[in-house]
C-alpha cells in the first residue's frame, strides 16, 4: 500500500518529509483586519510575530476550506496513494471537521482512500504522532492499524508551556485588563498544560527564570523515565540557538540523543504570544 500523510500548518511542520512518504501541508487562513492570508504561505513566522505584537487586537485564525482538502487529497490519490490526514484538536479548530467534508465530497470508490485523525493536539504533539505513523507505515501497517495505535499513545500527549506573557490572553478576553495589569506587575509567569486541546494551568511562578527552572526539572525527569524517546521542544522564541540559551543555565538540551525544535505558528502562537517555551509530555 502507498501512503501518502497530510498536516495541516496548525502542525508547524516544516522540515522535509520523511522519506520514502510524500507529506502535504494544507494551510489555515490567518486575519489582521482586513488582511487575509494562508499560513506559512504568504507570511512567515517572523512577518506573523511582528504584526501581531505591533496590532491592538489578535488576528484571526481559521480552518482551512472543504475545498483546499478536497483538492489535497484528490491529488495524492490521482498519484495512486492512500492518504492519511492527522488533525489537530477539534478543540483548537474546525480543520478536522471541513477534511471530513472534503472526504464526503470525493468519489465514493476514492473515500475508503482517505483516512481522517485527530491528534487532539497541535504543534510539536503532531509532529509526535506523524512520526510515530510514518513508523508504522514503514512496518507495513495499514491505515485502521496505525489510527488503532494512535489512538493510545495520544491518550498520554500533554504538551506543557511556559508563557512570557499574558498579554494575548488579555487581547483575547481570556482574562480582565485588570488582571492583566496586576499579573505583569506582579511578574507572573503561567505553566499550561494543553491535553486534548484543552487548556489548563499547572502553576504560575514569580519571574520567568523559576518557571523555566521547574521546565528543566520536568524535562529531566521525563528523560529518566524515557532515555530513548526523542525531546520535542515548542517555543515561539525568535530562534534555536534562543532556546538552548534558555536552559542553558540548569539544562544541556544538546546532551539528548535526539531534539526537535518547533516554533509555534499562527494557530498556537496567536494565543501563547511570543518567548513561550515548553515540551511534548509523551
Amino acid at each position: 500500500m502507498k501512503f501518502s500523510f497530510v498536516l495541516d500548518s496548525a502542525s508547524d511542520y516544516r522540515i522535509d518529509p520523511i522519506e520514502g512518504y510524500p507529506l502535504a501541508i494544507v494551510p489555515l487562513n490567518v486575519q489582521f483586519g482586513d488582511d487575509h492570508y494562508l499560513d506559512g504561505v504568504n507570511i512567515s513566522e517572523n512577518e506573523f510575530y511582528n504584526r501581531m505584537g505591533a496590532e491592538n487586537e489578535l488576528p484571526k485564525t481559521s480552518q482551512p476550506s472543504p475545498q483546499s482538502f478536497l483538492d489535497t487529497f484528490q491529488n495524492q490519490i490521482d498519484q495512486g496513494y492512500d492518504v492519511f490526514y492527522l488533525g489537530i484538536s477539534s478543540n483548537l479548530s474546525g480543520t478536522v471537521q471541513s477534511a471530513t467534508l472534503a472526504k464526503s465530497m470525493l468519489k465514493e470508490e476514492d473515500q475508503n482512500r482517505v483516512h481522517i485523525f485527530e491528534t487532539g493536539t497541535a504543534s510539536g504533539g503532531v509532529h509526535v504522532l506523524y512520526e510515530k505513523a510514518v513508523a508504522l507505515a514503514k512496518e507495513g501497517k495499514n491505515t485502521d492499524e496505525i489510527a488503532s495505535v494512535l489512538s493510545e499513545d495520544k491518550k498520554s500527549l500533554t504538551a506543557y508551556v511556559l508563557l512570557e506573557t499574558l498579554e494575548n490572553l488579555k487581547k483575547g478576553g481570556r482574562i480582565s485588563a485588570v488582571q492583566g495589569a496586576i499579573a505583569d506587575f506582579l511578574n507572573i509567569k503561567p505553566l499550561i498544560s494543553i491535553h486534548d486541546g484543552v487548556v489548563e494551568t499547572v502553576a504560575k511562578f514569580r519571574g520567568r527564570k523559576k518557571g523555566v527552572s521547574k521546565l528543566n526539572e520536568m524535562i529531566q525527569e521525563w528523560r529518566s523515565q524515557n532515555p530513548d524517546k526523542k525531546l520535542f521542544i515548542i517555543h515561539s522564541l525568535p530562534s534555536k540557538e534562543e532556546v538552548l540559551k534558555e536552559f542553558s543555565d540548569t539544562l544541556n538540551l544538546e546532551s539528548f540523543k535526539d531534539v526537535s525544535f518547533t516554533r509555534f505558528g499562527s494557530t498556537i502562537g496567536t494565543y501563547s504570544g511570543v518567548n513561550a517555551i515548553g515540551y511534548i509530555h509523551y
